[in-house]
């Protein structure tokens, strides 16, 4: 969708929405979440430094905690206060790279009304759910390789974002088969989409298999939950008023969803099948924000169709 670009003072405007917003956010789960939980924050942290952290948060802290560290080592900034500005950091990230992968698709206004909604979102989140320091970093990288595939982007900048994203993040990785397989209906043929769509994986893949493979694989594993000791009612009750109302909308106003947006749905049934096949905990909601960016451009595919308010 083509729209006139913002003015100087709406950017401003929106600049300052964000930082507020992303001030709002940060603050609430570090006093809900973080502060009450500094010496165990504190204790992984030093754990990763000395590779002692079990699987995965050895590999997924790694970026983050060595950054953290970085920091402290070279301006003495006390740890804990640098892990709660990486937090404001993080969640202003995700506004801003949110706001252009739905403004790609529809423009200003659904920019806006759907990043307030992921707000939203995320405030109920942030009441109960500890987000570890790489959790949104690796949901903004998302949503800009989103942006970017709604953009039409080159491979090379696709596989510079999936390469980037990587360093906290490996969820992206199921977007090669969204690109192939829109570009095989797109009409492009089936052996170059092939390679640019392995070539796309490669790099999603790359850079969390590297951190594995050198900080070693032979750790505990901090979740090892089979199916029958899935907590059933727990996940039910969690995630059906997070999914329902969106996959109602799906289903409504299908004819108006953007053919991205429907076949980003397939992250609804992978995840939850690759998290029973790892024998993860499916009842946490933290684990399954990359649905989030797919329910807001959702609910924006209905909202830009409601009649306007009469003058």
């Amino acid at each position: 969708m083509t729209t006139l670009p913002l003015g100087r003072r709406d950017r401003a405007l929106l600049a300052i929405l964000y930082v507020a917003l992303a001030v709002v956010l940060s603050h609430a789960h570090a006093v809900r979440i973080d502060q009450p939980n500094r010496a165990r924050n504190l204790e992984r942290h030093a754990d990763v430094l000395r590779n002692g952290e079990r699987d995965p948060y050895q590999y997924k802290l790694w970026t983050i905690s060595w950054a953290i560290e970085g920091v402290h080592r070279a301006t003495g900034a006390d740890v804990f206060k640098s892990y709660l500005v990486n937090g404001f950091l993080a969640v202003l990230a995700l506004l801003l790279a949110h706001h252009r992968w739905l403004g790609a698709l529809y423009g200003t206004r659904e920019a806006l009304l759907g990043t307030l909604l992921l707000a939203a979102l995320a405030h109920g989140q942030f009441l109960g759910y500890q987000h570890h320091p790489y959790d949104l970093w690796g949901l903004a990288g998302f949503c800009l390789l989103l942006h970017a595939m709604a953009c039409g982007a080159s491979l090379p900048r696709l596989c510079l974002l999936a390469l980037a994203t990587g360093l906290v993040w490996e969820k992206h990785a199921l977007l090669p088969v969204v690109y192939g397989v829109m570009a095989l209906k797109a009409g492009r043929r089936l052996v170059p989409t092939a390679l640019r769509s392995a070539a796309y994986l490669a790099c999603c893949l790359a850079i969390p298999v590297a951190i594995r493979l050198v900080l070693g694989t032979n750790r505990d594993v901090v979740d090892d939950t089979s199916f029958t000791a899935q907590h059933w009612g727990k996940a039910i009750a969690h995630h059906a008023p997070f999914v329902l109302p969106f996959l109602a909308i799906l289903v409504v106003r299908w004819d108006r969803v953007p053919p991205l947006v429907r076949w980003l749905w397939l992250y609804v049934p992978v995840l939850f099948a690759a998290y029973l096949a790892n024998r993860l905990m499916i009842e946490e909601l933290r684990s399954f924000w990359a649905f989030v960016p797919v329910f807001t451009a959702t609910a924006c595919a209905w909202s830009r169709d409601l009649p306007s308010p009469s003058p």
